[in-house]
Order: structure tokens, then C-alpha cells, then sequence
């Protein structure tokens, strides 16, 4: 029952992408789509990012060029006729589109779903720096937001989030937000590719997912240094280190579960931890996906 619903769920997935592919029109309206429902509802940015990637994965660059700026005049529209969400000035597919397809085409040349989480990771701590030298105070930057992000909620206040602390650790979170939103729209947009012109492929290469070696003393080596800045930008790069290797550490419990021709089943329990405790869920993967960067669990599982 279950892999008649899986190969039910592939075939709608496969016809979904086709249609996508069919042609630069077709492309245009779901992505522009997604884009505009994203207005309201969060995320379907990630299907709009999901449906762009697949285009610039197949075509390139230049035609996922052609289709966001399609695709913008759509969520354009949309966003003249509706009031966006409390504390959002601009459609956040906006911020999505761009560095997506720079990610896209990392993974297009080189086939390597690591270098593109490297850019992933790139792109997202270029956003913490360049929040820290714009607003020169994010927690101040982030508390103002908060005021008008709430001022719309009857009974919200922004104490909570002073008091808890959370509020010091804002820009951390949306940039692992916005870290977890390019990776996941570049994973989707690469398992509807699969699913079209490579059927399996997604699977094996997600498997292989691993960073350089060099990656970890350098990451750490960026952290420790942002220290002699701020406390808080400690902090913010933390968060984004933990974003990366997270996926690391899925991509070893995926491979560890296909090196030693397990059942599927073995790499669910990951998933329920994403939802029933997710801080804890998401700090374990990356400690994982941290120590094989010096053991490769993978590798040591192959060769038993």
C-alpha cells in the first residue's frame, strides 16, 4: 500500500515537472503562481523557488533569468492588490529567485550538491555580515521589526521575545531561515529534474552529499575570528554552520541506510525528531554531518 502511494505521488510529481518543462510560458505561470500565493501563505515560495530551480537546472542561468523576470511581473501584480503580511515589505520569493539560481548553476556545472550547499552557506553568511554593517545594531534592527510585525496581532507584545532571548538571536534565525529555503527549493528543484530526465538519480547523488574537509577548520576558523566583532555575530555564524551541516548529517543517515541495503523505514526517524523536537533534531544532524568531515561514516560503511 505504501509503495502504491509513493509511485502514485512520483507519477503526479513527474507530470507536475513535464508541464513545468513544456515551455517558457508554462514555467512563467507556476512559478509567478507559487509566487504570488507565497504573498500569503509562506510556503509556496518554496514550490515557486522549487519549480524556477528545475528550469535553470535543465536550461541554464540565462532561461531562469528569462523566467523570474517573467514571473515577477505575476507576484508584482498580486502584491498591487493585497496587503502583505505584518512586518514584510517586499515578496520574499524576491529575495529567493537570485541566489537560487547562482546555487542552481553551481550544481548544474559541477554535480556536486556539496559545492552548492557551500554556496548556500556563502550566500546566507554574506547576508548576516551584510546585515551587521548595514543596520549597525541587528538586535535593534530586529526588535523595530518585531514592533510592527506584531502591532497587527491583538494580545502580541515583543516582551516575550526579550525575555527568553531570543531576540539576540533574530538575525541568526532568519538567516538559517532563509539557508534552509535555497536548499531545500535547490533539493526540490533537483528531485522533479530526477524525476523527468533521470529517474533515481536524486537519491544517490543526495547520498554522497559531503563537504570538504578544509570546510570545517575553516568554518570554525570564521567563527572564532568574528568573536574579536561581537558576540552576537558568533552566534549568527553558528547558526549558519549548523544550517549546512544539517544537511550533511541527512545525507549520511540516507547513505549509511542505502550502504547497508536497509529499508527505507531506517531513515524516518530523523523526520519525526524534525517535528516533534526540531532544535534537537537539527543540532544532532549537524554534529553528525560535523564528525564525518573527520571519520566518513559512508565510507567506513562500504567497505564492510
Amino acid at each position: 500500500m505504501v509503495r502504491r502511494v509513493q509511485r502514485c505521488e512520483r507519477s503526479t510529481m513527474r507530470e507536475f515537472a513535464a508541464f513545468i518543462m513544456r515551455s517558457r510560458l508554462h514555467a512563467i505561470a507556476i512559478v509567478g503562481i507559487f509566487g504570488f500565493l507565497s504573498l500569503k501563505v509562506l510556503p509556496f515560495a518554496l514550490l515557486s523557488a522549487a519549480a524556477l530551480g528545475l528550469v535553470a537546472l535543465r536550461k541554464g542561468w540565462p532561461e531562469g533569468v528569462a523566467i523570474a523576470a517573467g514571473a515577477a511581473v505575476v507576484v508584482s501584480a498580486g502584491w498591487s492588490m493585497m496587503t502583505l503580511r505584518p512586518g514584510l515589505d517586499f515578496p520574499v520569493v524576491f529575495a529567493i529567485w537570485l541566489p537560487l539560481l547562482v546555487c542552481t548553476e553551481t550544481l548544474r556545472r559541477t554535480e556536486s550538491q556539496g559545492l552548492a550547499l557551500i554556496m548556500v552557506g556563502v550566500t546566507v553568511g554574506v547576508f548576516v555580515l551584510g546585515m551587521h554593517w548595514v543596520t549597525g545594531d541587528v538586535v535593534a534592527f530586529w526588535q523595530s521589526w518585531l514592533r510592527r510585525a506584531v502591532a497587527a496581532v491583538p494580545g502580541a507584545t515583543v516582551q516575550g521575545f526579550e525575555r527568553d532571548g531570543t531576540l539576540r538571536l533574530m538575525n541568526g534565525l532568519v538567516a538559517v531561515l532563509y539557508g534552509f529555503a535555497l536548499m531545500f527549493g535547490l533539493l526540490c528543484a533537483r528531485w522533479l529534474q530526477s524525476l523527468v530526465y533521470n529517474p533515481g538519480g536524486f537519491g544517490t547523488e543526495f547520498q554522497r552529499l559531503r563537504l570538504p574537509r578544509l570546510a570545517l577548520p575553516a568554518i570554525v576558523g570564521a567563527i572564532w575570528a568574528s568573536g574579536a566583532v561581537s558576540l552576537i555575530l558568533v552566534a549568527d555564524l553558528l547558526m549558519v554552520a549548523v544550517m549546512m551541516y544539517f544537511f550533511v548529517g541527512l545525507a549520511v543517515v540516507h547513505g549509511l541506510v542505502a550502504a547497508r541495503g536497509l529499508h527505507w523505514g531506517w531513515s524516518a526517524p530523523p523526520y519525526v525528531a524534525l517535528i516533534f523536537a526540531p532544535q534537537y533534531a537539527v543540532v544532532g544532524l549537524a554534529l553528525v554531518g560535523a564528525v564525518d568531515a573527520l571519520i566518513d561514516f559512508r565510507a567506513r560503511a562500504r567497505k564492510r
